[in-house]
């Protein structure tokens, strides 16, 4: 028995090191595919933090006590101390709301004195409380605060809890300063999630029908046979990949409106969403046609890069091998838009697949731009006939298409 299993494993093995193509795709391909998509997305990440290291934080404070302004004063933090009134104070949380500005600190009015007699241990009257209003949803908000409550709790803990931040109040009896609301979080939610499932849902549709179509048909030696008609082999070739990508196109949409309908479900906060809680509310028409576009260009980059993989392919296992890691590499490319928080940086929508994440992201985030859309879309489809033209090519060569 054991001899029987070592046989077969020997066959195995031997016979993926004596098949060139195969043991590059499984053994080499992955490692090399995954290394230059990682370094690159580290690159563009350096490239594009949501937050500039020049960005200079807006924080409006009321009362502001000396020992406070100390602590923001260093030049470093980037904080901009910007003195207001209670009077002004809603007007300024609309525009934290709106992602306007950055931070909204509220201290008592004799802060300093009241820490300096305020007993922990005997104390019947609560501790003086600073209110810090900021919107979660918003990067450089979020930045701002992490930063300016690091030092106000640091300087909490050296006065042994003699104030609180954020305590409930009578006008906030939950506690909850953050002004970012449910559309906020259902926007974050979708512009990381989104890009990635709809990229991927589109490559999935392509990597299921092109290597039956065309590795398939090497398989079966029914290729040679359909490229003795009269047709050109490059119409050939263009027809096989406008075929492939209708079909592709049209589950890419099938799934596109199965997430549209359920992504709404998926917070629990869905009711206080605007419209009929569910994403549809996010989109207008223009979006829906910058999104129809993206899915065209990918579709046919898709189809045309997997039949560059099937033509090149002795068969239908082999095609989905070398075509797996390329799936990782979509999959990377996906989530770029997302983690980067979107650019408007047009040299970075020349990049193919990338260039889609980054404009389903803005399209998200009500950013999107008519030029940077249309740019991405083009790449996509210079890109694609490219590879439609070495598809062209590679049915020219009898060998690759006999093999």
């Amino acid at each position: 028995m054991n001899n029987v299993v070592f046989t077969v494993m020997k066959r195995e093995i031997i016979r993926v090191f004596n098949d060139r193509k195969l043991l590059f795709a499984a053994v080499i391909l992955p490692g090399l595919l995954i290394f230059a998509a990682m370094n690159l997305t580290g690159h563009m990440s350096e490239m594009m933090e949501g937050v500039a290291d020049t960005h200079v934080y807006e924080v409006h404070t009321v009362n502001l006590p000396d020992s406070i302004a100390a602590l923001l004063a260093p030049q470093e933090l980037r904080i901009q101390v910007i003195p207001t009134t209670m009077a002004n104070t809603q007007r300024i949380k609309n525009d934290i709301a709106d992602q306007n500005t950055d931070l909204l600190l509220i201290f008592p009015p004799y802060f300093d004195a009241d820490i300096a007699i305020f007993d922990p241990v005997t104390a019947a009257e609560p501790a003086p409380n600073i209110e810090m209003w900021s919107n979660t949803a918003n990067s450089s908000s979020a930045e701002a605060r992490g930063i300016v409550s690091a030092l106000i709790n640091a300087y909490h803990h050296s006065l042994t809890h003699r104030f609180t931040v954020n305590a409930p109040t009578a006008a906030v009896p939950d506690g909850n300063f953050d002004l970012a609301t449910a559309a906020d979080f259902m926007a974050m939610l979708l512009s990381m999630l989104l890009p990635m499932m709809f990229i991927l849902f589109i490559f999935t549709g392509c990597q299921s029908l092109v290597p039956e179509s065309v590795a398939g048909e090497k398989e079966r030696g029914t290729l040679g046979t359909l490229l003795v008609t009269t047709a050109s082999r490059k119409q050939m070739a263009l027809g096989k990949t406008l075929g492939l990508s209708f079909i592709s196109l049209l589950s890419a949409v099938g799934s596109f409106i199965g997430l549209l309908f359920s992504m709404g479900n998926m917070m629990a906060d869905a009711d206080a969403l605007p419209g009929d809680a569910s994403v549809l509310g996010f989109f207008s028409v223009q979006d829906i046609l910058f999104l129809f576009l993206i899915s065209v260009s990918l579709a046919l980059l898709f189809v045309s890069l997997l039949s560059v993989v099937s033509t090149y392919s002795k068969s239908i296992k082999e095609a989905n091998a070398v075509a797996t890691p390329f799936a990782i590499v979509v999959l990377i490319g996906g989530m770029g838009g997302g983690l980067a928080g979107g650019t408007d940086m047009l040299l970075f929508y020349l990049i193919p697949i990338f260039n889609s994440s980054l404009g389903i992201t803005a399209i998200i985030n009500s950013e999107a731009s008519v030029l940077n859309i249309a740019v991405a879309v083009a790449s996509n489809l210079v890109f694609a006939m490219i590879l439609t033209g070495v598809v062209a090519a590679m049915f020219n060569s009898e060998k690759i298409v006999f093999d």
